[in-house]
């Protein structure tokens, strides 16, 4: 176990180095698109100002703060660059979900050195073999943020517990030896985030290293729990690892918005002085109002989730019924979609130079529109899991 005194920062501290992480993040922000992840000096500023610990348990040195905190570091990073805010969600909340794993895969990633980083993929799709010891794995997995920065990747398969019993959905980890890179990320938004894809071939995958991650869902207990008796790692781990993503929307609308309202101070006519300050100057501020409007709102929306997990679900055992799954899987997707559409409308009104590539609304607008593919926060899956119980009928979907 180590002590770590970081864990004294008041939240205002780590909003300063956010805001500062932003402000790299912004200036940065074409080199990010052209090299397809943050550059160096980004990612060590990242990981030098320890907001990638924030929700990593004290019993690895990390700083074991609330989950508001997070979401809050979060929202400021992505102001900067949605990208680097993607990045920052997907690392910064993995360190959550570690502690939910068999303690000695905790100290096998943590125990020399608390900072080693891990993508994922949840997709279930690895062909897995049960072997002396563990299990023999194969398969392909994309998605996985912030790949080139990690010592090891989760990914998904399905596995039997028992002879004849049906497959549950697991997790399984690999080390970075034991997996090779399929370089197919040219994308058309948050090309930064460096979501690749990765290829296993007959890896050995010890039992220790297999999160049973369906077990977990229907129980509400994992085995790391032991080692961490804090109510946040009680919490139920997809609907949080879900809202752990929403904070991108908040903080790139919000960024759009500010961006569109020093453009609408700042424009000047083009054809005279008889030409209005604005083509359509009227929607522009109605457009202005309803975007911030609808910011207030989503982040509303998002504190209220966030706020119901952790007063509901911060105990052992205490688990959300299938319909208040769906519930949050709903609102964040409702949250990315109504941002998406508020940076719609003000890349609609924003002239002509927004069509170039540097432009940041531009670049928030191809962003968000990729934040919304993900399938934790994907509209139509989620409003129809939500649906589909309200009149009584399964959700349909795991998330």
């Amino acid at each position: 176990m180590r002590d770590n005194s970081q864990t004294a920062l008041t939240t205002d501290a780590l909003l300063e180095r956010a805001r500062e992480i932003a402000r790299l993040a912004a200036e940065q922000a074409l080199a990010i698109e052209q090299q397809r992840r943050l550059p160096d000096a980004l990612m060590q500023a990242l990981k030098d100002s320890g907001l990638l610990r924030v929700l990593q348990p004290a019993y690895w040195g990390g700083y074991e703060r609330d989950l508001r905190a997070f979401l809050r570091v979060a929202t400021e990073i992505a102001k900067g660059d949605t990208s680097t805010g993607w990045v920052y969600c997907i690392l910064g909340i993995h360190n959550f979900w570690i502690s939910y794993v068999e303690p000695e895969l905790q100290e096998e990633l943590w125990g020399e050195d608390a900072s080693v980083l891990m993508a994922d993929s949840f997709a279930p799709t690895g062909a897995t073999q049960e072997v002396s010891g563990g299990y023999r794995l194969n398969g392909q997995w994309s998605f996985l943020s912030g790949l080139w920065c990690s010592d090891w990747v989760a990914v998904g398969a399905r596995v039997s517990p028992q002879p004849d019993a049906p497959p549950e959905w697991t997790m399984m980890f690999v080390p970075k030896t034991d997996y090779r890179l399929n370089d197919q990320w040219h994308v058309a938004g948050l090309q930064g985030t460096d979501s690749n894809t990765v290829v296993v071939e007959n890896a050995f995958v010890p039992h220790h290293r297999v999160y049973w991650l369906e077990r977990a869902e229907r129980t509400g207990t994992s085995p790391g729990q032991q080692l961490h008796p804090n109510a946040l790692y009680q919490l139920p781990f997809i609907p949080t690892l879900g809202v752990a993503l929403v904070p991108v929307a908040i903080g790139s609308v919000r960024s759009a918005i500010a961006h569109f309202e020093e453009w609408t101070r700042a424009r000047i006519p083009v054809y005279g002085p008889s030409e209005t300050p604005l083509p359509g100057t009227a929607s522009a501020y109605i457009a202005l109002a309803e975007a911030a409007t609808t910011a207030d709102a989503l982040e509303g929306l998002m504190w209220q989730c966030t706020d119901e997990l952790v007063s509901e679900y911060g105990q052992a055992g205490r688990v959300p019924t299938a319909q208040e799954r769906a519930k949050y899987y709903a609102w964040r997707s409702y949250i990315v979609r109504q941002a998406t559409h508020a940076v719609d409308r003000l890349f609609e009104l924003s002239g002509g130079r927004s069509l170039y590539l540097q432009h940041p609304v531009q670049r928030i607008w191809r962003d968000l529109h990729a934040v919304g593919q993900h399938i934790a926060l994907h509209y139509e899956a989620g409003l129809e899991a939500y649906g589909r119980t309200l009149v009584g009928l399964p959700s349909g979907s795991p998330l």
